[in-house]
C-alpha cells in the first residue's frame, strides 16, 4: 500500500511563511478561473487541487514556503539522499541497541555497492553527494537525540523505570519521526511504557 500524508498532516507553516503565500496568492499578476470575487471557497479548493496536480507556479510558492521554514519536501529529495537518510535511520537503531558506533566510511561503502558507479568521477561525486547528506542527517540526529536526554519529562519517565532504556527509546523515536518533544507525544509515549509494563508491575 502507498503511504500518502493527508492535508491534516500538513506542516504547521510560521507566519512569515503565511505571509509569503497571502503575497503571492494577492498578486494581480496571479491569475486563476477559480479566483472569483465574493466566492473564498472556489479559491481555497481550486488552490488545493492545483498544489496536489503539481502545478509548477504553486510549487514554486510553497517551496520558498519550504525554504522559509527550514523544511524539505520528502517528494522533493533525490533518491541517494533518501537512502542516506534511511540509511542512518538503521544505523542509529544499530547505536542505540547494541552499542555500535556509527561511520561515515560504512556508509560510502554502502552507498558504492548499491549504485555501482561506472566511472572514478561517478565514484568521487557519489562519495561527495553521500558525506554531505550524511553529515546532515547524523547532525540532525545527533540534536534530536541530545535533546531527548536531557528532556526533564522524558528524565522523569526514565527515573519510574529504571530498568528501562526510556531515554534512547524515546530518542528512536525522534529520530525516525514517530514523535517529537511535544506535551501530547510525551504523554502518549509514556502511556505505552505503562502498557509494556502493566504484567510485570503485577507481579512486583
Amino acid at each position: 500500500m502507498k503511504s500518502s500524508n493527508s492535508l491534516l498532516d500538513i506542516h504547521k507553516y510560521s507566519k512569515d511563511a503565511f505571509q509569503h503565500l497571502y503575497d503571492k496568492l494577492t498578486d494581480e499578476n496571479f491569475k486563476r478561473a477559480y479566483i472569483i470575487k465574493d466566492k473564498p471557497i472556489n479559491a481555497v479548493t481550486g488552490i488545493i487541487w492545483d498544489i496536489t496536480q503539481e502545478d509548477e507556479e504553486l510549487r514554486k510558492i510553497i517551496s520558498k514556503m519550504d525554504e522559509i521554514d527550514g523544511i524539505k519536501a520528502q517528494n522533493s529529495k533525490s533518491g541517494n539522499e533518501k537512502r542516506v537518510e534511511t540509511w542512518l535511520k538503521k544505523a542509529y537503531y544499530e547505536h542505540l541497541y547494541r552499542g555500535y558506533s556509527i561511520a561515515r566510511n560504512s556508509l560510502l561503502s554502502f552507498m558504492i555497492t548499491i549504485i555501482k558507479p561506472d566511472s572514478d568521477e561517478g565514484k568521487k561525486k557519489l562519495k561527495y553527494s553521500s558525506t554531505r547528506y550524511f553529515e546532515k542527517y547524523n547532525d540532525k540526529f545527533k540534536k534530536r537525540l541530545k535533546r531527548c536526554r536531557i528532556n526533564e519529562r522524558v528524565l522523569e519517565l526514565q527515573k519510574q523505570y529504571p530498568k528501562f532504556n526510556i531515554a534512547d527509546a524515546y530518542a528512536y523515536g525522534l529520530i525516525i519521526d514517530k514523535f517529537s518533544t511535544t506535551n501530547e507525544d510525551l504523554e502518549w509515549f509514556e502511556k505505552l511504557v505503562k502498557i509494556l509494563t502493566k504484567e510485570q508491575e503485577e507481579y512486583i
